[in-house]
């Protein structure tokens, strides 16, 4: 074999190996969305569950409340010209107080860390009509992994689980108002 049929035969191998990688690159980026889909579609199913239930009963750590929305999100022009912007899964409020609410399909232990250190903040930026309102913080979720309910009894948020055909609070200890 001469150096030109090497060559030839090199860059149709190339060419092939090339075509494989897009192929399987392609596939990769599809099972990713099916994967990001389902992940999305369980988020949304917990939301739901939980939604409901506390629309229902209106009360959250052992308050009352007169509204409850699963639409509560917002975006603001902060000074140098930063923009913040946050949604929150379930709100609830009354005259005194808010209920943020995050519901999750699996809860991790950086769940209650983001509602304690960004989403309180984040909320009185966003709505600044309630930010001398107590705010109490809910993790809601299907599933809690390991040190997710040791962070929450840390931070004093309050934890709800489904249990069969109910929601149940899972909290023994007083909810702190932040």
């Amino acid at each position: 074999m001469d150096t030109e049929e090497f060559n030839a035969k090199m860059a149709a191998s190339q060419a092939a190996f090339e075509k494989r990688m897009a192929d399987l690159d392609a596939r990769i980026a599809a099972t990713n969305d099916t994967v990001n889909g389902i992940g999305k579609s369980n988020g949304m199913f917990a939301e739901d569950i939980y939604y409901r239930t506390l629309w229902r009963k209106k009360e959250f750590a052992g308050i009352h409340f007169d509204d409850v929305s699963n639409s509560f999100g917002g975006i603001k022009k902060l000074p140098g010209g930063k923009r913040l912007q946050d949604q929150f899964d379930i709100v609830m409020l009354n005259d005194a107080s808010a209920a943020i609410v995050e519901a999750k399909y699996r809860a991790r232990k950086e769940d209650v860390a983001t509602l304690v250190e960004k989403k309180v903040n984040n909320f009185k930026i966003l709505f600044p009509d309630y930010k001398d309102l107590k705010i109490y913080l809910g993790l809601a979720a299907l599933a809690f992994e390991d040190g997710a309910v040791e962070e929450a009894r840390k931070y004093e948020v309050g934890l709800l689980q489904q249990v069969g055909e109910t929601v149940e609070y899972a909290t023994d200890w007083e909810v702190k108002a932040y």
